[in-house]
């Protein structure tokens, strides 16, 4: 468990070694970690550094201790605080970049994006423009995905702050993505789509099942409006 506070298997070894045997010099140390000295040495100035260790000197004789457990709930509040500082940055810079993006005056018409990380961009986007979006042609769920899986509870909760609802058709057959923010509706096979389309503001995003998915984003009012007046003609076909 301290390898999430930092600390390598060898430095865990030696931190663990110093609380069992307390304050010892370092020869102590290599008898009871069975480490070749020339690595407990440096192992001890990393721990110091780290501060999980610290070290007196007695009769010219360095002894070293390892310091209260309770150090790593300081470390787990101090790494806390710096995420809060982090994301303040971050929001910073965020503003920043799109100020520059919009002094280049560039439109970009078209992105593709590749696998979970491209699925994970279309789900924020979604979020970023805080609207609605409808999706047809749906083969499966992102929560099937194991590496959504905690990406998507996460991004059902902040549809669900920003009241971000969805209307969905399904080919019959398939698992729909069942939440209550969800209106699903179910077509046959015969109006099966070969890739997953979601539109949403003017953004139309093209899932093609490929592995990894593939994914096709296209910026245009008029393609996003097309798509919309065709899924409100396949909605009054569709049934619950």
């Amino acid at each position: 468990m301290l390898e999430e506070f930092g600390l390598t298997p060898t430095e865990e070894k030696v931190y663990l070694a110093l609380l069992r045997i307390g304050s010892s010099p370092a020869a102590d140390i290599i008898k009871k970690t069975q480490l070749h000295r020339t690595t407990v040495y440096d192992v001890l100035d990393r721990l110091i550094e780290k501060g999980v260790t610290s070290f007196i000197i007695q009769n010219k004789v360095k002894h070293y201790s390892a310091v209260k457990p309770s150090k790593f709930l300081d470390i787990a509040s101090e790494e806390a605080n710096q995420a809060k500082e982090k994301q303040k940055l971050a929001k910073q810079v965020i503003t920043k970049l799109n100020s520059i993006r919009q002094e280049a005056k560039t439109h970009t018409l078209a992105q593709i994006f590749i696998g979970g990380k491209g699925t994970k961009t279309i789900m924020n986007d979604i979020i970023e423009t805080k609207e609605d979006f409808i999706e047809f042609g749906i083969q499966g769920r992102f929560e099937d995905k194991r590496s959504l899986n905690i990406y998507t509870q996460q991004w059902a909760n902040k549809r669900k702050k920003y009241n971000i609802k969805a209307k969905m058709i399904c080919t019959k057959g398939t698992p729909a993505p069942t939440w209550y923010m969800n209106e699903v509706k179910y077509v046959s096979k015969e109006y099966q789509s070969p890739a997953a389309t979601l539109v949403y503001g003017d953004k139309t995003a093209i899932f093609i099942q490929e592995d990894p998915v593939l994914i096709i984003l296209i910026k245009s009012k008029n393609l996003a409006q097309s798509y919309k007046s065709y899924f409100k003609l396949l909605w009054k076909i569709a049934k619950k």
